[in-house]
């Protein structure tokens, strides 16, 4: 100890207890921490706070219907904004939500178009914030829809004129989207084929009397190296006549360029799907 002051001998030798003592009573590793005094900056925990908690949640939910599409056509029956969830809730913590304020009855489906979401994923996996990057609400909107009252089935529409998105600008019709379009129907075992084609008619203006259906079903005969095969559907079946409540893959819709005598509708050519056909203003 040599070359230490009188007064610091002093010091070192009136500690007993082989701690060292913070100075102003401040935190630091060597200092014990008193039980009685504790340090919080007001404003640094009411920040920690408010990052722990995600920007209120958007869900749009869909209402009871047997057209299940999520698209620029779609119109939901109402947009709610949640507030107080944290990253670390879940999907199962959201839909619990959502029937605890009566915006969902039932089981509803959780997705984040065009993929459904499972109970245990976190809303943390889904909610990205990079400020300055143009991702600050990331992904945008969650989309409930209701429980089914069937089965899921998926229409494959592919691109024309007729199927297309348009917009007016400056009173002129712009082409916005063009391209092979999925629409997803809550089917029933009876629900019969001319059924499912006013779905579609009420969905694309396209008339049933114009469309054309086949679908892609799975036979337990079709075993080597055949997993489907397709068959046309006639108005009056139903869907469990075809099997498709069972083994349906998918449905292919095609526009019927014939009327009924059997002559080329050139009134209607704009209906055509092998490429784009512009129709009348």
């Amino acid at each position: 100890m040599a070359g230490l002051s009188s007064a610091f001998r002093e010091r070192l030798a009136a500690r007993r207890d082989g701690h060292s003592r913070a100075k102003e009573e401040r935190p630091s590793y060597l200092a014990v921490g008193d039980p009685k005094k504790r340090l919080v900056d007001e404003a640094a925990l009411l920040h920690a706070k408010a990052k722990e908690l995600l920007p209120p949640v958007i869900v749009k939910l869909l209402g009871r219907s047997m057209d299940l599409t999520i698209d620029e056509a779609t119109v939901f029956e109402k947009q709610v904004a949640l507030e107080g969830l944290r990253g670390r809730n879940t999907i199962r913590d959201l839909k619990e939500r959502l029937l605890q304020e009566n915006l969902a009855a039932g089981h509803p489906r959780v997705f984040l178009p065009p993929h459904e979401l499972s109970d245990e994923t976190k809303l943390g996996e889904c909610h990205i914030q990079w400020t300055g990057f143009g991702l600050d609400n990331w992904p945008p909107k969650f989309v409930v829809k209701p429980q089914l009252q069937g089965f899921e089935m998926v229409v494959n529409v592919p691109a024309s004129s007729s199927t297309a998105v348009w917009e007016t600008v400056k009173g002129k019709r712009k082409l916005q989207k063009y391209a092979s379009r999925q629409l997803i129907f809550d089917l029933l075992p009876e629900t019969s084929v001319m059924e499912l084609k006013g779905l579609i008619e009420h969905r694309l203006g396209i008339p049933a009397a114009r469309q054309l259906l086949s679908a892609e079903v799975a036979g337990e005969f079709f075993l080597e190296g055949h997993t489907s095969y397709l068959i046309d559907l006639e108005d009056a079946s139903t869907m469990q006549e075809h099997g498709i409540d069972r083994f349906g893959h998918i449905i292919h819709f095609r526009i019927n360029r014939f009327d009924e005598n059997g002559d080329f509708d050139f009134e209607h050519a704009t209906f055509l799907d092998e490429g784009l056909h512009l129709g009348p203003r």
